[in-house]
């Protein structure tokens, strides 16, 4: 009898999350302190620093090297022609109010699991860092998208070639004092003829996605569809075991012989072909503290977590007033200049709200469960076990630098974030509510810090903007 997430990865190809609690997190995963690797650390970009484990560097350590992937870069709209690169230094600057700044950083990239891009980027820093010296644990919290990126490797340059087609697409290895398995596929040794052979095949492949990202631009401007803008990459494979032939094959039986089913039942680590190798792994996921995606039922998750292109909602927002980001968040605009600027970004299908703070207490006691605030969702009985919106302990200030730029993120727990701006010289304080207080974190830099020019035409007798250009294509980014 196989277990739900090994018959997935059997007939579908699709590792499953494996999630473990809290509690059990740092005991699970400290076993890592006693072996030789190097660590693929994923960052939600779409929920961070709440996505990072608070207590992460007590795992891997100061000296172990570290490749730290920001990932869901897809899913962030393009707010100017350098956007990429103010990512990562955002990234790398939230990285560094963390534990994490006294980690063995060796690179930072953004990536997108879900569509390729920056897959391939990553796996040559990946073979220029580790050089085939020790094995790779991939790490993070849940929902960050390591059994994706775990599914786009097994397909790629870093998994042995004898190992790719095989239909039980990794083994499994004793997790250390738990009877949880891990998931592991054998690495590739970079040689240098190999790591030649790569190059030219990326060579060439780089002169198509360049063309392909310029069509898509010429196809956002035309067709004012910002989902053209997603950022898309290509994983290929430049070496195949020409001992796996596709003759004769069902394309849809997963490289298994219709006449041999039980002989490819998987691969042996003992095997003399892998027993001397390195391997990479796919660790179990938790929910960080300050997450509230523990909270949410199945339902409210679909809802919550974004799976499209982020579009910009802005708001003009004066003192007194506050925003209601469905039943998950709340900002108050306490006291600053006449008007601020609010840009949300966060899931198209979690609802907004402005309303007078006066009155947010008794709309959102009203409206809670009901379709206007969308989440959370349900009858009373679930209703019952939802806590409510807490107030956290500190006033957040921000300073405007330019009613073109955005000051500030105010990151919501695993609702979205929203940005601030309040126009030059102009000090502004919010308060902010999620359940439990949990996760309110002031980003400066912003993520997107050009977001708010992607509004649209203000409208009449209202707060609220028009949906704008969406995302910025002048020059996009190739």
């Amino acid at each position: 009898m196989k277990c739900q997430r090994c018959h997935f990865l059997s007939h579908y190809n699709v590792a499953l999350n494996v999630n473990v609690s809290p509690e059990e997190y740092p005991r699970l995963l400290g076993h890592i302190k006693d072996k030789r690797a190097l660590v693929i650390l994923m960052v939600d970009l779409t929920d961070f620093p709440c996505s990072i484990w608070p207590g992460i560097i007590d795992i891997i350590g100061t000296r172990r090297p570290v490749v730290v992937v920001g990932n869901k870069v897809d899913l962030l709209p393009a707010d100017g022609p350098s956007f990429l690169e103010h990512v990562t230094t955002c990234l790398e600057t939230s990285l560094n109010q963390t534990s994490l700044a006294t980690a063995n950083i060796r690179h930072v990239a953004l990536v997108s699991a879900a569509t390729g891009f920056g897959v391939e980027e990553l796996i040559t820093k990946l073979h220029n860092i580790w050089d085939y010296k020790d094995d790779i644990y991939l790490m993070g919290c849940t929902n960050v998208g390591k059994s994706t990126l775990f599914n786009a490797l097994l397909q790629s340059d870093l998994c042995k070639v004898k190992a790719v087609d095989l239909l039980q697409r990794a083994t499994t290895s004793q997790w250390p004092g738990t009877t949880l398995n891990l998931l592991k596929f054998p690495v590739l040794r970079p040689a240098g003829w190999r790591l030649y052979q790569r190059t030219q095949r990326l060579m060439k492949q780089s002169k198509y996605n360049i063309m392909e990202r310029k069509l898509r631009a010429i196809q956002t401007k035309k067709e004012k569809d910002p989902t053209r803008a997603t950022l898309i990459g290509h994983i290929g494979r430049t070496f195949r075991d020409p001992s796996q032939s596709l003759d004769g094959q069902d394309p849809f039986s997963m490289g298994l012989s219709a006449n041999s089913p039980v002989q490819r039942i998987g691969l042996d680590p003992n095997d003399e072909e892998f027993i001397d190798g390195r391997w990479c792994y796919d660790t179990p996921g938790t929910v960080q503290p300050d997450q509230v995606l523990n909270l949410l039922t199945t339902q409210e998750l679909m809802l919550t977590l974004p799976r499209q292109l982020l579009l910009p909602r802005t708001f003009s927002v004066r003192p007194g007033q506050t925003l209601l980001l469905a039943g998950l968040a709340r900002l108050d605009y306490l006291s600053g200049g006449d008007f601020v600027r609010m840009t949300v970004l966060a899931s198209d299908q979690l609802p907004l709200t402005i309303c007078y703070t006066s009155d947010a207490d008794a709309i959102y006691n009203e409206l809670v469960g009901s379709t206007y605030l969308g989440v959370p969702c349900g009858k009373s009985e679930r209703l019952a076990q939802w806590p409510g919106l807490s107030p956290i302990s500190q006033v957040l200030r921000v300073q405007g630098c330019d009613w073109r730029e955005t000051a500030a993120d105010v990151v919501l727990s695993s609702a979205g974030w929203v940005a601030i701006t309040p126009g030059p010289e102009i000090t502004c304080e919010f308060q902010a509510w999620t359940p439990h207080g949990r996760g309110v974190y002031l980003r400066q830099p912003p993520l997107l810090r050009y977001s708010v020019n992607l509004r649209g035409q203000r409208v009449r007798k209202s707060p609220a903007y028009r949906q704008g250009q969406a995302v910025y294509v002048k020059n996009y980014p190739v």
